[in-house]
């Protein structure tokens, strides 16, 4: 299995990865929270890996903490969840939003993420439950407070009739930045920066 890639990052977008090494392009498929954390182009890379074999083909995934990569693992085990879905809930739950809506059979939360029905996401919690809590050691403080504060703000964004799929946009788009603002201050911003985008 090849560990990790480290080069020059060629190319990068919210779903992809060009890495070059040694006048190799290793194209990964990777999640939102991946790309979140990536350097400029040119600048050197490190994404650990994960070698993906089926029967249509061979794709290369790759991420940006050892966390994310043991969620994509655990979640392509369960039947009816592919990489496709698994990189979906990596791309609009965090790590520590993810574990705990399985803890605490939080379904609602699960089928915000697209690709999710309300049966997978009961068999994510009951196929899950007991696993996910080896992935405590990756998770601080400050993550599972951000992820509490943005669930709180998604909701009164939606109650105001915003589009969950916006919210999500933008708070991704913040990414660590939304650490700086309480709850109140934090759904004006994402208010400011929707109609921003109306424009």
């Amino acid at each position: 299995m090849i560990h990790y890639i480290k080069g020059e990052l060629a190319f990068k977008s919210p779903v992809v990865a060009i890495i070059e090494t040694m006048g190799i392009g290793w194209e990964l498929r990777i999640p939102i929270s991946t790309y979140e954390q990536l350097p400029e182009l040119g600048k050197i890379c490190t994404l650990l890996t994960y070698l993906h074999i089926s029967q249509e083909d061979v794709r290369i995934f790759g991420f940006a903490s050892e966390a994310e990569r043991e969620v994509f693992q655990m979640l392509t085990r369960i039947s009816g969840i592919g990489p496709k879905v698994a990189l979906s809930i990596l791309s609009t739950l965090s790590i520590s939003a993810f574990i705990r809506a399985v803890n605490s059979g939080e379904e609602g939360l699960l089928t915000r993420v697209p690709g999710i029905g309300k049966k997978s996401a009961q068999r994510l919690i009951v196929e899950l439950r007991d696993a996910v809590h080896k992935l405590a050691d990756h998770i601080s403080a400050t993550d599972v407070t951000e992820a509490d504060n943005n669930s709180e703000v998604e909701e009164a964004l939606i109650s105001l009739g915003f589009n969950s799929a916006q919210i999500r946009k933008e708070l991704s788009l913040m990414g660590s930045e939304t650490a700086n603002y309480n709850t109140e201050a934090l759904i004006k911003e994402i208010i400011k920066r929707i109609y921003q985008r109306s424009r």
